[in-house]
């Protein structure tokens, strides 16, 4: 979990020095000064567009740690239910359902289905070790609050609150990775203050989502209460 967190923290930096470096966009005229191996000063402008395109850039770094942050985050539960050994009896109902859920996914037409219930049923009689994979859970591009929330109720962890900022931070980083929207087309609507509040109520929400994983494992909440 250590290592989620810190990643968590290293993403939260690289998003709070963007951001900060273009909170001048919203003061003034900005422009890009260089020096080259002469010593001669380079200066560009950055125009509307540019500053526009920068802004909308933003919300594919706020998404990136969201998605990562969460992907990390179920990454650290299953270790630690696969490296505490566990058989069937021992986890608890929605961790069995999720690992059912895991070895019938790979059920591709029905032929398979006998080959794949029998051992799915043997490993259960023969109180076998069992093992969850990276991609027992999907994630698909479309991580926002009630993902999140649809998680949390499938490993049986408390469910965060709020997170309502996160669903326009997917939308937006959607539409600029289909090529639905320019990236000018979005960062038009946006002050970098506007991206700022987004990205302050996502890490909150975020590091309310890590506090409740922690507890999670901590309490070793995915087994059977006896």
């Amino acid at each position: 979990m250590k290592k989620t967190k810190d990643e968590f923290k290293k993403r939260c930096v690289e998003v709070d020095k963007y951001l900060d470096a273009l909170s001048l966009l919203d003061k003034g005229n900005c422009q890009l000064t260089c020096t080259d191996l002469a010593g001669n000063a380079i200066v560009r402008q950055i125009d509307t567009d540019l500053a526009r395109i920068l802004k909308a850039n933003a919300f594919l770094l706020l998404y990136n740690l969201i998605e990562a942050t969460i992907r990390n985050s179920i990454q650290a539960i299953i270790n630690s239910i696969n490296g505490d050994k566990l058989e069937f009896a021992q986890i608890s109902d929605k961790v069995q359902e999720l690992w059912l859920r895991q070895e019938i996914s790979d059920i591709k037409n029905t032929n398979q289905n006998y080959l794949i219930i029998s051992g799915i049923s043997q490993k259960i009689l023969a109180h076998s070790l069992l093992s969850f994979k990276e991609d027992c859970i999907k994630i698909s591009g479309n991580m926002d609050a009630k993902a999140i929330r649809k998680i949390a109720k499938q490993f049986g962890y408390q469910e965060p609150k709020d997170g309502r900022g996160l669903v326009q931070i997917k939308e937006k980083r959607n539409k600029l990775a289909h090529g639905e929207y320019t990236f000018t087309e979005v960062g038009k609507n946006y002050t970098i203050s506007d991206i700022s509040i987004l990205s302050k109520e996502a890490k909150e929400y975020i590091d309310d989502v890590l506090l409740c994983v922690e507890n999670y494992i901590l309490k070793k909440s995915y087994r059977k209460i006896s």
